[in-house]
């Protein structure tokens, strides 16, 4: 009897234990991105300098075959022709390009300046002008091991990374070919990700502190079952006379008072868990969408970056991106702690504002696959609605339609838009050019953990989660129906 009377409140216990594994897991996996976001921009910034003074190098052996200061000395066209090469990769992140000889002496501390490629005359460096390097013995290192070599500059506070790149001619090290280059924009990444981590980690406290007070709540309602029990013993053994006068009616009596306990607990148990569960799947398929929308941030920011052509009104964008969907990270778990209450005030809105505001997590990612938008908004007058939960069902609606067009390769894909009136209702139409869907399953879209996706990774509650918004919640129909291209959604509100 104990041990029936208790099922349930291990079954509560293990599902505290089940969110707090998914905080970490969670947690686990954007250090995991992070790490492969900034060794991936590392390296190929690197790569590329590589590249860069390799060409350099071909394009020295080239023209100068012997006696690299001495055709330099001679020729002066020449001297300048392989200066402006050197300019054509001078930058704000590749500030510095020059070519040095070492002066053969005791020590082998001085070098002199053969080629500088610098753009500002006032900058410029003469021909065989005296060079002191701070690291001298980073540069003797590769006059004796004749490899290139990265070091970071340990008395310079900025991020600055020198490159040695050796200039081999008869088997033997002639100069070293110099390259400067700043790793600022790595740090502004690196300081933009770890921003989004610091919120990151308040959504995994606020999980904590949820699993903690679930524990909490189970053990306080299992240690007042056990003291009821031990009261309730006491009071049968001190009224055992007066039980056995009246034997019969009370333990009918204690019976059903006994059934029906049970019964009430057994339903309060049950919906809790059934709340629970779906508010964890609901949670789960919504970050999803945020944190792709940062994965293709980054991107942007890194495939910028490579190429030298970001800006800082680009770094602000991205930035502020991020704090965006950061934030809609947070705020989720917030919508759906109220999404069961009927509490919710509702507000007066357009679909136009559900669509800027929809538009400003998803847009980022749009724009990266190269799905065309196209938005037909016939329709400005308000109407009272839950907006917050609108917004959600559009943004599942929309990432649906992008899913379906990557999943099938479609050329020149779009995902359009409709608002308009009709009678007294509100219409806003979804479609996308995906080809629709198979007219054997249309009838059960809808349905709870039915996925048409074909990697199945997905959970099939996004649909039936937008159903139970707009049907239930919002008074209003959610339906669906293929069209030439592909699918289209209609939401119908009142």
């Amino acid at each position: 009897m104990y041990k029936n009377k208790f099922k349930l409140f291990y079954i509560f216990n293990l599902l505290a234990v089940i969110i707090a594994i998914m905080s970490f897991y969670l947690k686990q996996e954007f250090d995991h991105t992070k790490t492969n976001i900034t060794d991936a921009y590392n390296k190929e910034h690197i790569q590329f300098v590589k590249e860069f003074t390799q060409n350099i190098d071909t394009s020295i052996q080239e023209k100068i075959h012997s006696n690299l200061r001495k055709t330099l000395e001679e020729n002066l066209s020449l001297r300048n022709e392989l200066e402006e090469h050197l300019s054509l990769f001078i930058s704000s992140t590749y500030k510095y390009l020059y070519l040095l000889e070492r002066v053969p002496n005791n020590d082998n501390n001085q070098f002199k300046f053969l080629l500088d490629g610098s753009k500002i005359a006032s900058e410029k460096s003469d021909f065989l002008e005296n060079y002191e390097p701070l690291e001298v013995a980073q540069f003797n290192r590769v006059y004796k091991e004749k490899k290139a070599i990265f070091f970071k500059h340990t008395d310079i506070k900025s991020l600055w990374i020198t490159y040695l790149h050796p200039i081999i001619m008869n088997k033997k090290v002639v100069a070293v070919l110099v390259v400067d280059f700043s790793m600022k924009n790595y740090q502004t990444i690196s300081n933009s990700l770890n921003d989004f981590h610091a919120t990151f980690m308040q959504v995994i406290l606020f999980s904590i502190f949820l699993v903690l007070t679930i524990l909490w709540f189970s053990f306080m309602d299992k240690k007042r079952e056990e003291t009821k029990d031990r009261l309730f013993k006491k009071l049968e053994t001190e009224s055992k006379k007066v039980f056995m006068l009246n034997e019969t009616l009370e333990e009918r009596v204690n019976e059903e008072v006994i059934k029906n306990r049970e019964k009430d607990k057994q339903l309060i148990q049950q919906s809790r868990l059934a709340q629970m569960g779906e508010m964890i799947s609901m949670i789960a398929h919504q970050w999803r969408q945020p944190l792709t929308a940062i994965s293709a941030t980054s991107s942007g920011m890194h495939f910028k970056a490579q190429r030298d052509t970001l800006q800082k009104k680009d770094i602000l964008k991205y930035t502020d991106n991020i704090s965006s969907y950061a934030k809609h990270l947070s705020h989720t778990i917030d919508d759906f702690r109220d999404f069961f209450k009927p509490t919710k005030d509702k507000s007066f809105v357009n679909y136009t504002e559900i669509i800027d505001s929809v538009l400003n997590i998803i847009q980022s990612s749009f724009d990266e696959k190269r799905i065309q938008l196209i938005l037909d908004l016939n329709n400005e007058e308000r109407f009272n609605t839950y907006a917050n939960e609108l917004k959600q069902v559009l943004l599942n609606l929309i990432k649906n339609a992008e899913d379906i067009l990557i999943e099938k390769q479609i050329d020149n894909c779009y995902v359009k838009i409709k608002t308009f009136k009709k009678e007294n209702l509100f219409i806003m139409e979804v479609s996308d050019n995906g080809g629709g869907i198979k007219q054997e399953i249309l009838e059960n879209i809808f349905d709870p953990y039915f996925s048409t996706k074909e990697q199945k990774d997905g959970t099939g509650l996004g649909l039936y989660m937008s159903k139970t918004i707009i049907n239930e919640h919002c008074e209003g129909e959610l339906s669906v129906h293929n069209g030439e291209d592909g699918a289209i959604f209609t939401i119908a509100l009142s």
